[in-house]
């Protein structure tokens, strides 16, 4: 039993660990964490302007399910590829602006 928790303590280190792991090499977690909360927020305010957007230049409404029968292929499938195409960009972007504002800040302490 004591075994089985000194094996719990240890996974627990290693994941609250701040040094990088293997799939994000040189980004620890708090960095992560930091730069998904960015994404989401710019992922929010991007589809916003999209919606916006796509009103304005076709004066109705973005499909709200692209895989209803109600809404035409050629519709559902620009409403596809243009947001994920400006979603995907914007998460990007806006993870590496905040990792790199991050280890601006953290040079700085």
């Amino acid at each position: 039993m004591q075994e089985q928790i000194e094996q719990i303590k240890d996974r627990a280190v290693d994941f609250f660990n701040e040094d990088a792991d293997g799939r994000n090499a040189g980004i620890g977690q708090t960095e992560n964490m930091i730069a998904f909360a960015a994404a989401i927020g710019c992922t929010f305010m991007v589809r916003q302007g999209l919606q916006l957007g796509w009103k304005a230049a076709l004066k109705r409404d973005p499909p709200k399910n692209p895989t209803s029968h109600e809404v035409e292929w050629r519709e559902a499938l620009l409403w596809g590829a243009v947001s994920g195409a400006i979603v995907g960009a914007a998460r990007i972007a806006s993870r590496r602006a905040s990792s790199t504002a991050y280890r601006s800040m953290r040079s700085v302490s």
